[in-house]
């Protein structure tokens, strides 16, 4: 019994410091369902949740995904996003760039902007460039964007100031604020308000003259009639270059994969060691059919689980059981892809080729798990490893279910050599 309970310690251990090392990053990470964050962080944060509230001081930078996001943290770097609703009360010393539904920046941004969605509001600075696509495009009375502007969108209201002109592309523009430096705008209907102040030239592309309420100051104004599309900008390739940075890593992804599988790997080796051993048996005494067969099984297996599916579920009875072997399936490949890792470790571990203990077990399926995860992170090589450990599982475990002698006949040549 302490041999089992050290050995499940120790699996424990093992999969944690692989899913660390594998994540290979010192940013810390907040994942939950409703998060109150007040944080005091010096490094980067990678936030996951459904609602998010992030308050306090992070030095680094920020990547969050979540339902709805609220900041009045001060963030000394990048802000990151793939949210719907998006409030931005406290300063980004850094860029900010995403994807939302709705954006709402009410904090001077030290850097750029690059971000989509429906509806983006303005409402303070913005040192750099701004470059944004949506449906609704608001520049507030305190807005003020330093660099240049690239908006496109279905409606653009401008009521703070673009110290540096840029490109505007909308059906709907209209202007009541400041704009300094040149400026390019498409659309459809475009208006000056009476409060405009355009000191830059400033060239109109519509199928329609601007209109200029009484008072606008546009000092250089070049109207071009031309018809306005909506897709134009879209043809032309341009649009917001969006980091992706929010999303986990693939040594991240491969760390919890891989400590998912080996603590799977070692359930199975407690639960059934006999089992387990027939599995490493069969590979043992037959790797390239296992490989085979795993893969015919692979390539039968989702058909048959379908029709058997499909045969359950037309009855009442049956239903709840299709539900089940619905969900199994995922399991059972899972479960297939560890047997891969067990066996292929236990044929370079145990060279004397008994039945393995839990011990050299455990220990030949972490390090076989930490060399497939490590090679499945080489480009192109990854693509071959992973399905080949899943398919010599597969077949492995497909061998020790129809072949029972195999176990036996492993068993009677170790007591032979005893």
């Amino acid at each position: 019994m302490k041999t089992v309970l050290r050995a499940i310690l120790s699996g424990l251990a093992g999969a944690m410091t692989a899913g660390a090392l594998l994540a290979g990053g010192a940013s810390a990470q907040y994942v939950g369902g409703n998060l109150q964050l007040d944080l005091d962080e010096r490094g980067d944060v990678n936030i996951a949740g459904a609602n998010v509230r992030l308050s306090g001081r992070v030095g680094g930078s920020v990547s969050a995904a979540s339902a709805d996001f609220f900041s009045s943290a001060d963030i000394g770097g990048d802000l990151d996003l793939a949210a719907a609703n998006v409030t931005i009360a406290g300063p980004v010393h850094g860029d900010i760039s995403g994807f939302a539904a709705n954006i709402t920046i009410d904090a001077p941004v030290g850097g750029d902007v690059s971000a989509a969605g429906a509806n983006i509001t303005v409402l303070n600075t913005v040192a750099g460039e701004m470059n944004v696509r949506g449906a609704l495009i608001t520049l507030g009375r305190d807005g003020e964007v330093s660099g240049p502007a690239d908006w496109a969108g279905r409606e653009i209201i401008i009521e703070g100031a673009l110290v540096r002109g840029g490109k505007l592309s909308a059906r709907d523009v209209r202007i009541s604020g400041v704009v300094n430096g040149p400026l390019e705008i498409a659309g459809r209907h475009v208006r000056f308000t009476s409060s405009a102040s355009i000191t830059g030239p400033v060239t109109v592309r519509s199928p329609n003259p601007p209109e200029l309420s009484e008072g606008a100051d546009v000092a250089d104004l070049n109207y071009i009639e031309a018809p306005f599309e909506d897709s134009r900008r879209a043809r032309r390739g341009t649009g917001p270059e969006i980091s992706m940075r929010f999303l986990p890593s693939p040594w991240a992804v491969g760390g919890v994969l891989g400590a998912s599988a080996f603590l799977l790997g070692l359930l199975a080796s407690i639960v059934a060691p006999r089992g387990v051993g027939a599995v490493a048996a069969s590979f043992r005494r037959r790797p390239f059919v296992s490989g085979f067969l795993g893969l015919v099984v692979l390539a039968l297996l989702p058909v048959l689980t379908l029709t058997l599916f499909v045969l359950l579920a037309v009855t009442i009875i049956g239903i709840p059981l299709a539900m089940l072997l619905f969900l199994a399936f995922p399991i059972v490949l899972f479960l297939a892809f560890a047997f891969g890792g067990l066996v292929v470790g236990d044929a370079v571990m145990n060279r004397t080729g008994t039945v393995a203990g839990l011990g050299l077990r455990t220990v030949s399926f972490f390090l076989a798990i930490i060399a497939i995860i490590a090679l499945s992170a080489v480009p192109v090589l990854g693509f071959i490893v992973l399905p080949l450990v899943l398919c010599i599982g597969l077949g492995a475990w497909t061998l020790a279910i129809f072949g029972r002698e195999s176990l036996k006949g492993l068993e009677t040549s170790s007591a032979s050599e005893a």
